[in-house]
């Protein structure tokens, strides 16, 4: 190895830390104060030991009497199991101690990302070396890379083996309202819904760095917790299923097209990169996408699919006019899919003109 390829290393990691530090001193603590800076700060700087610790606390008061009587046991295991039968499989209802497991999978997945970013990633862009100001941001999004690969995966899966597969619109309301759920279901939608949840504290709390279009991301992420919110409480999970494999499948394309620029590929590699993400993000976000769009407007009352009654304690949500709630947030979510799409066809012409793919939402840190 080179002298100069030994250098490389340390000087990479000195520059990293000194981006991280300068992060933490001017973009978080000055634009904070009193106990509340303090409280930011010590989040900050320790997303793994406080998550680890509180999920710890949980897991020993749980041990002290290990039975579903205890109400730490709510965290760690999935509550309101039903079994009709003996010999029947176990299906799950829903209620509010659903809450306490989201809770828990906020603390896991909080632990996760930053142990993934510290400890795998990190090592690997050191190691690239990836350029100091770059290295955070492919840490975030390899971290976004492996989470979208796993949930669209579990996604996919569950969709394989139902009815509804693949975007046969018309069971998602046949039979309606689908009130009991496989645990796989519940798991997968209520770690979902911590996910999203945990991202929002990322994105408030500036975890990450602000990007041009923090406004947007926000409304975003608001709006995909409330649908995931308002589609488990209403019974509407297929739909929701269907949604996060449009979204995620997505996401796995545009982090990893991320990921290879940041690695200062050769840019035929990550304008091809860019073509494939381009291709997936229309596909899924704007047809397959508003295939259930169509679906819940067109489909959803039809009198050979369900009752369409209101009757919202024996699971019944669905009527004429509460479609039109389900609508409403499904539309502000494609018009920001749209908006998003537009600076897609910014990027895609720089292609065409001879200049490799730029995120058009570049850093903001004035």
């Amino acid at each position: 190895m080179s002298k100069g390829a030994n250098k490389r290393k340390p000087n990479t990691i000195s520059a990293w830390k000194n981006e991280k530090e300068k992060y933490i001193t001017y973009d978080i603590a000055k634009k904070k104060s009193g106990i509340g800076k303090k409280i930011v700060n010590y989040i900050f700087q320790h997303q793994i030991e406080l998550p680890l610790k509180i999920i710890s606390a949980i897991i020993l008061s749980y041990l002290v009497n290990p039975t579903p009587q205890n109400p730490f046991s709510k965290f760690l295991f999935l509550s309101y199991p039903v079994q009709k039968n003996p010999s029947d499989e176990v299906l799950y209802g829903k209620g509010y101690w659903d809450i306490a497991y989201i809770v828990f999978w906020i603390l896991v997945l909080t632990f996760v990302r930053e142990f993934t970013m510290q400890h795998l990633l990190k090592p690997f862009a050191i190691y690239a070396g990836i350029k100091a100001k770059s290295s955070t941001r492919f840490m975030e999004q390899g971290y976004i890379f492996i989470y979208c690969l796993i949930s669209t995966s579990v996604g996919a899966y569950i969709m394989r083996q139902s009815p509804y597969w693949y975007f046969n619109t018309k069971y998602f309301w046949i039979d309606y309202p689908h009130f009991l759920i496989s645990p796989l279901v519940k798991n997968y939608y209520l770690i979902q819904f911590g996910f999203w949840f945990q991202q929002i504290t990322v994105l408030l709390l500036k975890i990450e760095k602000p990007r041009k279009d923090f406004v947007e991301m926000a409304a975003h992420h608001v709006i995909t917790c409330l649908l995931i919110g308002g589609s488990y409480l209403s019974n509407f999970t297929r739909t929701g299923n269907a949604v996060f494999v449009t979204m995620d499948f997505t996401d796995i394309w545009l982090s990893f097209a991320k990921c290879l620029k940041y690695l200062e590929l050769p840019s035929v590699i990550t304008d091809m990169m860019f073509v494939v993400f381009m291709i997936t993000w229309v596909y899924t976000r704007h047809y397959l996408y508003g295939l259930i769009i169509w679906s819940t407007y067109a489909e959803s009352c039809l009198p050979e699919n369900n009752k369409c009654i209101w009757d919202p304690l024996n699971g019944y949500w669905l009527t004429r006019w509460s479609k039109y709630i389900i609508l409403f947030g499904l539309v502000l979510l494609q018009i920001l899919m749209i908006y998003w799409f537009l600076l897609i066809l910014r990027v895609a012409w720089r292609v065409i003109t001879g200049k490799n793919a730029e995120d058009t939402r570049s850093d903001s840190e004035e």
